[in-house]
């Protein structure tokens, strides 16, 4: 059995439902055609990697799946933001995985090398962060069961690293990879010219 594994938490392709921050500067059709073309950056780079792969959806496992290379498909479980990604990280390890890395469908910048940096740094360290320009993080990859890291308050803020970081174990050690950018607003939009191109913006 492969030891590692990659959670992506997606959002079912339903307009209206998905980049509601950004469908206030761009509308609701564009905001979808955004979430469709990260759906596809982000396909097309989990299905080149080695690690099983687990999806899990916002709202329903669609009935014809994309994600063929997927091992698991779920859907998440829990209240806020945290409580979902505690469930999945619970279940990982459950499952009997002993390094589990977990993203998003946000990142433009998305690469292969990122999941092998992050499962490297996991041999020597408790705890990897891929830091976001928004505060937040784009990737989290963990080898023990710690759910204090997911009982913050300040999700969807620009504090959610920092209020993170304040409920790790002192003895814990923390890698950090490189700040991406999330596209969740206009503004992260704009940094990615090419990106912009394909949504006709």
């Amino acid at each position: 059995m492969n030891i590692d594994l990659v959670i992506v938490f997606c959002k079912n392709s339903i307009i209206g439902k998905v980049k509601t921050r950004l469908a206030k500067s761009i509308g609701k059709s564009k905001a979808l055609k955004t979430h469709n073309i990260l759906l596809d950056k982000t396909f097309s780079v989990l299905k080149l990697l080695d690690y099983d792969i687990a999806v899990f959806y916002s709202d329903f496992i669609p009935k014809h799946i994309n994600w063929t290379f997927s091992k698991y498909h779920n859907i998440q479980n829990g209240n806020s933001l945290g409580d979902r990604m505690k469930e999945a990280f619970r279940w990982g390890f459950k499952m009997g995985y002993k390094n589990i890395c977990i993203i998003g469908s946000d990142l433009w910048s998305i690469e292969k090398k990122i999941f092998n940096e992050a499962f490297y740094a996991l041999k020597n360290n408790d705890i990897v962060f891929g830091p976001s320009s928004d505060g937040g993080y784009y990737l989290l990859a963990l080898k023990k069961k710690t759910d204090a890291i997911f009982e913050i308050n300040s999700w969807g803020t620009d504090k959610v690293l920092k209020d993170t970081l304040r409920k790790i174990d002192l003895n814990d050690t923390i890698f950090y990879l490189p700040e991406l950018n999330d596209i969740d607003t206009i503004e992260d939009l704009s940094k990615h010219n090419d990106l912009k191109s394909l949504i006709e913006i």
